[in-house]
């Protein structure tokens, strides 16, 4: 899910892996990264729609996180880090599962009622939502004309993409309130997550939040009960669950904080523009999803409107 920051404000995701996989990655390592968080990020949205076709949401979230904890350690065992047990680290892990147990949670409620490509989009514009918050309610910056413009030309996509604008509105609209809550918790996770301040190594806090979030999920379970699997999933959706755990809860996150340490953030920020075109392209292949006129302006619209809107992070 893509920030638009500068280096020392950038509002990252708080899952926050390692990112000391090199001193000095070779050009090709960084375009590997690169690549691979676009593309584990743009399947992302679809394996969460695939999760919730056989498994109850929150059975899910709780499976996918299970299998996320014991990888989360491994890494850290890898780059030599412990977890830590102070008051203002185990904080910032609670601010960390703002995002990872309340984003996710309302995520995956809306998962089976809108398209895994609106997931993205929506997720897309957080950077837009976290500079409107960081502007009008923090006061630490102001906008400029080129960023007043971009947001209205990506707020005009986005309501081409949601299809607002056409005279059959066809999308769930409880499931686009939910994704759309599920957007906003994220970005207050980081905004949470920034205000505390622990300053501990990223993977330690991205174990420390999922280990929250997991204790979370346990919590939830005794309401959904009666939606306990009773059989195990198909292999698509085994893959789906798995593919959350490993490759979008862990592996894309330490690519992206590395590629945050040597990339120019105008380059990082590609990812986000990419990410939801790309998730389309998924969505549309692999779920059948329908590609209307409304969504193909929109997104043009919308990824216009966030390239004009980064130009504050030149």
């Amino acid at each position: 899910m893509k920030p638009l920051f500068d280096q020392q404000s950038i509002s990252t995701p708080q899952i926050q892996p390692a990112v000391a996989l090199s001193s000095s990655p070779t050009r090709l390592a960084t375009a590997g990264q690169f690549i691979a968080v676009v593309i584990i990020w743009s399947l992302t949205p679809l394996a969460a729609v695939w999760t919730v076709q056989e498994i109850h949401w929150a059975w899910g979230l709780f499976i996918r996180f299970s299998l996320a904890i014991p990888i989360a350690l491994l890494c850290l065992r890898f780059f030599r880090l412990k977890l830590i047990f102070s008051k203002k680290a185990v904080l910032s892990y609670c601010a960390g599962a703002i995002g990872l147990f309340g984003s996710m949670a309302f995520c995956y409620m809306g998962a089976d009622k809108v398209p895994s490509a609106i997931i993205s989009i929506i997720y897309g514009t957080s950077p837009l939502v976290s500079g409107l918050i960081s502007s009008f309610l923090l006061g630490r910056e102001r906008f400029s004309v080129w960023q007043w413009l971009g947001l209205g030309i990506a707020l005009v996509g986005m309501s081409f993409t949601l299809g607002l604008s056409s005279s059959g509105f066809q999308l769930n609209r409880i499931g686009i309130v939910l994704e759309l809550i599920a957007m906003l918790f994220y970005v207050l996770s980081t905004f949470a997550v920034k205000s505390v301040g622990a300053h501990i190594p990223p993977i330690t806090q991205m174990t420390g939040a999922t280990l929250v979030s997991w204790v979370g999920y346990v919590c939830l379970l005794p309401f959904f009960w009666s939606h306990l699997p009773t059989e195990f999933p198909s292999l698509k959706i085994s893959l789906a669950v798995f593919y959350s755990a490993v490759f979008s809860s862990v592996l894309a996150m330490i690519f992206y904080y590395q590629l945050i340490k040597i990339l120019q953030p105008t380059t990082v920020l590609l990812i986000t523009i990419i990410t939801p075109v790309l998730a389309t392209f998924w969505g549309t292949w692999f779920n059948h999803e329908q590609l209307s006129s409304h969504l193909i302006l929109g997104l043009t619209l919308l990824c216009l409107g966030l390239l004009m809107y980064s130009r504050r992070a030149t």
